[in-house]
């Protein structure tokens, strides 16, 4: 649900009442939305916090101003190009002034930096408004544009993290691999919120998904490979494709949006049994996924960001129950081999990304990993347990937040509770 939202609105009303919390979150993508980002906001507003959240619009195409699911969404108007490389530093500074600007009008008790590149501007507001600062590490920053920038920035990044990360209140990072790296580098106060999904959007019948593989003119019996994400070559999406072609039982739904965009295109355009529902918003990813019989999610495993990896695919295949074609590395690596709920290939060639799909080609093995899946997503890794750490995390940063919190974390389920992550 979209509509205008002015500052001014209803200050009547919010002169009656008592002023809730404000979580100022700072965002260097335009919030379209961005998964994380919206879960854990809405997660703050059913707390009973008012997010609002100041975000870069690097495309221009985005409203100044709007309120999305209760986020009051500021954008910053500011054209760039993602992966400029090293020149972005400029950028960066000019962004860091507007938002400067932006937050220190603004009240707000708690500021939340997602990602190393708005922590140092909401560091240095969190000293200027004497506020809590939380450090939302999405992934290992300087791993992932490793390969984009000059090793000198790399090196810069990291000195600056390792400054920072000693200093804030709170490290919240999406697994358990990556947070022991931050603590061995100094960090204090760290805990995990996966990239959990809610369970209840991923509650879809039998009937629901064969009519919506329908809609696609996906056959019945058709084997369904779901890869949803950014379209670039680091993703190996050329090696799913070829790997997919001999079997004319299996269908793959690729869809995103980036660099390899017009040659997915020209493949969907050859190739009946590959679909290009083009970029799929947030809010349809459940249906494609509940819909599919396997989630691929490829990445270069030699990237540095690679040995942290715990992406959202990973996640929503398990909020639906469904088996994983995955690099042998990472969180997601652990993870699929614990519960036994995929195949992991020990690189992202054709021959090996081939040889997973056959295996997933026998319904009994198919079978086996489902229900792995299915276990693993419904009493462990979904957002119960991101709702209970930042319920308690939030209560321990505000006091007035903290009776708010405690009924709230006690009606989270047992089951779901039952790998908590560690403080």
């Amino acid at each position: 649900m979209r509509f205008h939202w002015s500052p001014g609105e209803n200050q009547a009303a919010k002169n009656a009442a008592p002023s809730p919390t404000t979580v100022l979150m700072l965002l260097t993508n335009s919030y379209d939305p961005d998964p994380r980002v919206r879960q854990e906001a809405l997660t703050l507003i059913a707390m009973g916090c008012r997010v609002r959240l100041l975000a870069w619009d690097r495309d221009c195409k985005s409203p100044d101003r709007e309120v999305l699911e209760g986020v009051q969404v500021e954008r910053i108007h500011m054209s760039s190009r993602h992966g400029r490389g090293t020149t972005q530093v400029f950028f960066y500074l000019a962004l860091y002034l507007r938002m400067l600007w932006r937050g220190w009008r603004g009240s707000c008790e708690v500021i939340h930096c997602h990602d190393l590149d708005t922590l140092p501007l909401g560091f240095l507001l969190g000293k200027i408004k004497r506020r809590p600062v939380v450090y939302d590490a999405h992934e290992s920053f300087p791993g992932m544009v490793a390969d984009s920038v000059h090793p000198w920035v790399c090196r810069g990044l990291t000195g600056l993290e390792n400054f920072l990360i000693r200093r804030v209140d709170l490290l919240i990072t999406v697994g358990e691999k990556l947070r022991q790296s931050f603590v061995a580098r100094g960090a204090r106060h760290t805990t995990v919120v996966g990239n959990w999904k809610e369970l209840k959007d991923y509650q879809r019948t039998e009937e629901q998904n064969r009519r919506f593989r329908e809609a696609l003119g996906i056959p019945p019996g058709a084997m369904v490979i779901a890869c949803i994400t950014q379209l670039l070559k680091n993703r190996m999406i050329e090696e799913l494709v070829e790997a997919a072609r001999p079997y004319p039982d299996v269908y793959v739904v690729l869809a995103g949006q980036g660099a390899l965009e017009p040659q997915v295109r020209k493949w969907a355009a050859e190739n009946p049994r590959l679909l290009y529902p083009g970029f799929v918003h947030a809010s349809e990813v459940p249906a494609y996924t509940c819909a599919s019989d396997v989630i691929y999610c490829g990445f270069d495993p030699d990237n540095p960001n690679a040995r942290f990896a715990a992406p959202n695919k990973l996640f929503e295949a398990l909020a639906a129950g469904k088996p994983l074609i995955s690099p042998d590395v990472g969180e997601i690596g652990d993870l699929v081999r614990r519960a036994g709920c995929g195949v992991l290939l020990p690189d992202c060639s054709v021959s090996s990304v081939r040889q997973a799909i056959q295996a997933m080609r026998d319904p009994a093995l198919r079978a086996a990993w489902t229900r792995q899946a299915q276990q693993l997503g419904r009493l462990e890794m979904n957002w119960n347990k991101g709702r209970e750490v930042l319920y308690r995390e939030y209560g321990r940063l505000r006091p007035e937040l903290a009776a708010a919190a405690r009924p709230a974390a006690e009606a989270v389920p047992v089951a779901a509770s039952s790998g908590r992550s560690r403080p």
